[in-house]
C-alpha cells in the first residue's frame, strides 16, 4: 500500500492527496476552533474543591471553551482550550489566585490550569473503565524513506517531537511534515526554521497528535547531520545567572555531580560531569520521555508478558500478565515507585520489543545532542555498557520537565492509584520532594554497580535548578546543599 517515493516523484501536496484517498481526513480538535471562553469578572472561591483522580466536565459561561494556563491566574500563559461539556481528569493541585480558585487538570495528555467554577464533578454515564486496546500500533506504519524523500504514512500517536524520534530511529531525518486541514489544504511543520514558523500547524493539530494520523513525512537522505538543524534541546529562555557570591560549594562524597540552570541550560557546578558511570533507574527519565512523547496517554495498553511476582528484589509497580492500564498509568507506575515492570510494559507496547525499545531510548538521546550515554535497557538495572554522565541526565531532565508538562505533573506528585480493571496505589519513592524549598522532581535511582543517585530540581522565585548526584549515600543532602549554594551564591537578571 505504501510504496516508497523520491524527491523527484512528487511535491508534497500531490503525495499527500495519494494519502488523503486511502485515510479519511481526520478532525481537528473543536478547542482549536472554538473563541476563548468569556471568564466572569464577578468570580467568588466558593464550593468544595474537586477530588483528585475524578473526572469534571467542562460548563463554560457562553458555552465556548475553557482555557487550561501555564500556571494559576488570568495572566498565565494559555495552553490549549478545552471545549464546553467535554470532561477533563481533576488532578492533586489547587491555588487560588485573581479571585478563582485554580484546578490542575490534565486534558488529551496535556496538564494546566482552569477556574474551578467552570468545572463540574462529572455524573453522566461511566466512562469505561476496561481495556479497549486501539488497532492502531504507536509509531509508523508505512514506508519511511531511509534514502531520503518524500514517505506516505500513519502515524500512531503523540507529540511531533515523538514524531521525529521515531523516524530518526529508522534512519529518516525529519524535514518537514504535512497533514491535511480540516476546511481543506495542507499544513505542514518544518524542522530548522524559527519556531514562529510553525504556529499554524500548532493552531490546527492538537499537540498529542490522534491514533491513525496520515502523514506525508520528508526525510534527508542517510548521513545528514542533526546538528545542522535548530537545537533540539530547549532553547535559552533567559540569560545565564552570574555568580555574585564567593562562598566555596558544598564537599560530598559523590562520584559524580553537576548543577544546572533550566532557563539557560547554563553549568552552575561540575564535578566529573561529562563521565560516564552507572545511572541505574535515571533510566527511566528517558523511558518516560518516550512514553508520552510517542502515543496519547489515555491509549490501554495489554499487559501479556510481564509480572512483578517474577521479579524479586526489584523496585515495580506491580502488573501482571491480564492487566490493562491506560499508557498514563503505567507512566506513574514508572515514575513513582520506579517500576521496573512497568518500564518493560511500555517498551513493549511501544516499541514491540525490548531491543527496539532500546535503540529509540539511544536514538533519542542523539536527537538531543547528549552522547556520553548509552542505554541497554528500558529501566536501568544495567549493564558493563549501560551508562550515562551527570551532565547528560541534567540536559534529559531538563527537557522532559520544560517541553512536556505532564511528566512535570508526575514527578511532583506524591501518589496515584490506576484506573483499569485492576486498582493499583502508588506511592513517590522520591523523598527529595519534601527535603528543600521549592522541589519539585526528578527521579532517584539505586543500584549495587551505580550506587545510590538521583536527578533533583527544585523551584524558587520563578527560577527551576537541577542537580544531578550519582553513587552517594547521601545523595538528597548533597543535591540539596547544591542547590541551596546555586540558589544563594547566583543571581538572575
Amino acid at each position: 500500500m505504501f510504496g516508497r517515493v523520491t524527491r523527484r516523484a512528487a511535491s508534497p501536496v500531490i503525495a499527500l492527496l495519494t494519502v488523503l484517498t486511502i485515510f479519511a481526513p481526520f478532525g481537528t480538535p473543536a478547542a482549536a476552533q472554538q473563541p476563548a471562553p468569556t471568564e466572569g469578572t464577578q468570580a467568588q472561591v466558593t464550593g468544595t474543591p474537586l477530588t483528585p483522580g475524578t473526572t469534571a466536565q467542562v460548563r463554560t459561561l457562553d458555552g465556548s471553551c475553557l482555557r487550561l494556563r501555564a500556571n494559576p491566574g488570568l495572566s498565565a500563559d494559555r495552553l490549549t482550550c478545552v471545549p464546553d461539556g467535554l470532561t477533563v481528569l481533576v488532578m492533586p493541585a489547587t491555588q487560588e489566585a485573581d479571585g478563582y480558585r485554580w484546578q490542575l487538570v490534565e486534558w488529551r495528555g496535556q496538564s494546566g490550569w482552569a477556574a474551578d467554577e467552570f468545572l463540574r464533578t462529572y455524573t453522566g454515564p461511566p466512562i469505561t473503565d476496561s481495556c479497549q486496546a486501539s488497532t492502531i500500533s504507536p509509531g509508523i506504519t508505512g514506508q519511511v524513506p531511509s534514502n531520503g524523500g518524500f514517505g506516505l504514512v500513519v502515524w500512531g500517536g503523540g507529540t511531533i517531537a515523538g514524531l521525529e524520534t521515531t523516524a530518526l530511529a529508522e534512519d529518516c531525518v525529519l524535514t518537514a511534515v504535512w497533514a491535511s486541514r480540516p476546511d481543506g489544504g495542507f499544513v505542514s511543520y518544518n524542522f530548522s526554521v524559527p519556531d514562529f514558523v510553525n504556529d499554524e500547524w500548532r493552531n490546527i493539530l492538537p499537540e498529542i497528535m490522534d491514533a491513525g494520523t496520515p502523514l506525508l513525512i520528508v526525510c534527508d537522505p542517510p548521513g545528514a547531520a542533526i546538528t545542522t538543524r535548530a537545537l533540539p534541546l530547549p532553547a535559552a529562555t533567559g540569560a545565564a545567572p552570574i555568580q555574585t557570591g564567593s562562598a566555596p560549594a558544598p564537599t560530598f562524597d559523590a562520584r559524580a555531580a553537576v548543577v544546572i540552570d533550566e532557563a539557560s541550560g547554563q553549568v552552575l557546578y561540575e564535578y566529573n560531569a561529562h563521565t560516564p558511570m552507572p545511572q541505574a533507574s535515571l533510566t527511566k527519565i528517558a523511558t518516560a520521555i518516550l512514553a508520552l512523547e510517542g502515543a496519547p496517554v489515555d491509549n490501554w495498553v495489554p499487559v501479556n508478558d510481564v509480572d512483578y511476582r517474577q521479579m524479586p528484589g526489584s523496585s515495580v509497580m506491580g502488573v501482571i500478565p491480564g492487566d490493562c492500564f491506560r499508557l498514563r498509568d503505567l507512566v506513574y507506575g514508572l515514575m513513582l515507585p520506579s517500576g521496573n515492570d512497568a518500564a518493560l510494559a511500555i517498551a513493549r507496547y511501544q516499541a514491540g520489543s525490548d531491543e527496539a525499545f532500546v535503540h529509540e531510548m539511544n536514538t533519542l538521546m542523539d536527537r538531543l545532542g547528549l552522547t556520553e550515554t548509552n542505554f541497554t535497557d528500558p529501566h536501568g538495572l544495567g549493564s558493563e555498557l549501560h551508562h550515562s554522565s551527570a551532565y547528560d541526565i541534567a540536559m534529559m531532565s531538563r527537557y522532559a520537565m520544560t517541553q512536556i508538562p505532564l511528566f512535570r505533573t508526575i514527578v511532583d506528585t506524591t501518589s496515584w492509584q490506576t484506573g483499569g480493571q485492576r486498582r493499583i496505589t502508588m506511592r513517590n519513592v522520591n523523598s527529595f520532594l519534601t527535603q528543600i524549598e521549592g522541589a519539585d522532581g526528578v527521579k532517584t535511582g539505586y543500584t549495587e554497580e551505580a550506587g545510590r543517585t538521583l536527578s533533583a530540581s527544585a523551584t524558587r522565585n520563578g527560577h527551576r535548578l537541577y542537580a544531578v548526584i550519582l553513587n552517594d549515600n547521601n545523595r538528597y543532602a548533597t543535591a540539596g546543599a547544591l542547590i541551596d549554594w546555586a540558589f544563594e551564591n547566583y543571581t538572575w537578571q
